[in-house]
């Protein structure tokens, strides 16, 4: 009663919306307002069956399920339901592998390098020093964080600071190197104190490298070499050649605002060299050779990382 009502009231004729269709007494009124009906009635059979597919028994519901392992945050593993339909993305386990090691070498300078195809590719030559030993392993359980201390660049005891050498000392017993360096490595399972460090035994031809250093220093410098910025007019009087121009409001502000691009000190500062590929390397003459530019002039301490990338690496 009340559906029929509630249709009832939907196709009074006082109602704007139904002003226009046909009156009561007329066969052509009759026939649509049993069509509305029937609609109306079709939705709603159709909105309650498939809500209760699960229940009525449907061939969806009788579908085998698998059950996998997924690796959540934290490392903690969980079993979820997987339906057999959904695509395979879905039911994927990601697995990511742990960042290799890295290690420590000086550069050497720039040179030329001509493939197979005899295409020149600009590369840098980086000395692989005696030493690349590792100093100490770091843990969760003692330090909070898994490292490996990796020392390089042998020299005498007497030039490195006493507390320095009883710890190289301490940790395998390794001679007095210059230069000490962590690498954050997932696992460190394959190292021990005293190990020596071979690149063929870290790099392959084609890995990509991020190489770390510390620039060039160039001293005090303008607006125009430091950041780049455009010069005066040179002639018609100018007397604003290489200046960089105003530096801010008078009345409002009437301040300078932080961090505004000025002359100053250039250069000496690290800088990260991401995803250069290794094109050559050697452990008899101890060397690698990477495409591109690295921070630094010959004799530059380097640190060779591979590329972390996301989603592929731990």
């Amino acid at each position: 009663g009340d559906f029929l009502g509630t249709c009832g009231r939907m196709l009074d004729p006082r109602r704007e919306e139904v002003a226009l269709l046909p009156r009561r007494s007329s066969a052509a009124y009759r026939t649509y307002a049993a069509i509305a009906m029937a609609t109306i009635a079709l939705v709603a059979v159709s909105t309650i069956g498939l809500s209760y597919a699960t229940d009525l028994g449907s061939p969806l519901a009788r579908m085998p399920s698998t059950r996998i392992a997924t690796r959540g945050a934290g490392g903690i593993s969980r079993d979820v339901a997987v339906n057999s339909r959904q695509r395979k993305w879905e039911i994927r386990e990601h697995v990511r592998d742990p960042i290799k090691m890295g290690l420590m070498g000086t550069k050497a300078g720039m040179t030329q390098y001509f493939d197979e195809d005899g295409i020149c590719h600009p590369v840098t030559v980086i000395a692989l020093e005696n030493g690349n030993q590792v100093a100490q392993i770091k843990t969760k359980e003692t330090d909070g964080y898994d490292a490996v201390q990796v020392a390089y660049k042998e020299c005498k005891e007497r030039n490195i600071p006493w507390p320095e050498r009883q710890h190289l000392r301490k940790h395998g017993n390794v001679k007095a190197m210059k230069h000490l360096r962590e690498f954050k490595i997932s696992d460190i399972s394959g190292f021990e104190p005293g190990q020596k460090l071979n690149a063929e035994d870290l790099f392959e031809v084609g890995d990509l490298v991020d190489v770390s250093g510390v620039s060039i220093g160039k001293g005090f410098a303008g607006s125009v070499k430091r950041w780049g910025m455009a010069r005066g007019p040179m002639t018609h009087g100018s007397k604003s050649h290489r200046q960089h121009g105003s530096i801010g409001c008078s009345a409002t502000p009437s301040r300078v605002y932080k961090g505004l691009k000025m002359a100053g000190h250039l250069g000496n500062n690290r800088v990260t060299v991401k995803k250069l590929p290794v094109m050559m390397l050697n452990n008899d003459d101890q060397y690698i050779v990477v495409r591109g530019s690295v921070p630094g002039k010959r004799g530059t301490l380097l640190e060779i990382r591979p590329t972390k990338i996301v989603g592929k690496h731990v």
